[in-house]
């Protein structure tokens, strides 16, 4: 089992580096699905596991001046807390409501992977207009409007996020990218950033609240995550971006098909 849950950290890590969004929604279903750990267990596991990539990546983003520091806090304002109350709302859950708790929160979890596919697709295949014009000035600084929604959308992706452990990058790249005056690089550089602060958040709070986390798993998960990043970072170069992308729209999608039992 130990030698399969690095060959699962190594396809996972693979794909967070060739595609560079998305694909840490999978460690979830795949911890449900191919070793048959309990739903909110996964949850769990997946937001410590989330914590170590992304904390490397935020961290990388911050010395090389890629992240819009403003938006990233008014952001993390909103989905810190939200994140936690995500969490505890699992934990009280699974102590009030037993077995159920788990087919509903594949269920959950099911639904969130849809919306990730989607988000993965239309940011891969469709040119979004963002909610100014074109001529607004890039990376300044946030006005009242933008303010409000960073923290509305950090409480509500926020919270999904804490209870099911899916979606920080897609949900979170997918706001920056088309309600946001950022430049490309501020994008991605913004969404790891933040997505550092509101795993590690989550994952501190997960350590707390829920029961029977996997931590013998994390270190096999990481083991081999960490030389599948890199791998699938050298790769991405080499293959087409929307190719990339595109598989990794339809393996989340199949994934949230396969927790909603549509292949038995």
């Amino acid at each position: 089992m130990n030698l399969e849950l690095v060959l699962a950290g190594l396809a996972v890590g693979f794909l967070i580096g060739s595609t560079g969004m998305g694909a840490g929604s999978l460690m979830a279903p795949i911890l449900i699905t191919l070793f048959n750990v309990s739903a909110v267990a996964a949850v769990g596991t997946d937001l410590l596991y989330s914590a170590g990539t992304k904390l490397v990546g935020g961290v990388r983003h911050m010395q090389l001046r890629t992240v819009h520091r403003e938006l990233a806090i008014y952001m993390a304002v909103g989905s810190v807390p939200a994140s936690v109350a995500g969490v505890y709302t699992l934990h009280r859950l699974a102590a009030s409501r037993g077995q159920q708790i788990q087919d509903d929160m594949k269920q959950a979890i099911a639904w969130a992977l849809l919306l990730v596919a989607a988000a993965v697709a239309v940011r891969t295949f469709v040119t979004l207009r963002a909610l100014f014009r074109d001529d607004a000035p890039k990376d300044g600084p946030l006005n009242r409007r933008h303010r409000i929604l960073a923290l509305g959308i950090g409480v509500v992706f926020g919270f999904i996020f804490g209870l099911t452990s899916v979606g920080a990058g897609a949900f979170f790249g997918m706001a920056l990218l088309t309600l946001f005056p950022l430049s490309t690089l501020r994008v991605v550089g913004t969404d790891l950033f933040h997505g550092a602060l509101v795993t590690l958040a989550a994952a501190i709070a997960a350590w707390f609240f829920l029961p029977s986390l996997h931590l013998a798993s994390i270190g096999f998960l990481m083991l081999g995550s960490v030389p599948g990043i890199l791998v699938g970072a050298q790769v991405a170069v080499k293959l087409p971006e929307k190719a990339l992308r595109g598989s990794l729209s339809a393996v989340l999608a199949l994934s949230g098909l396969k927790l909603l039992g549509l292949f038995g």
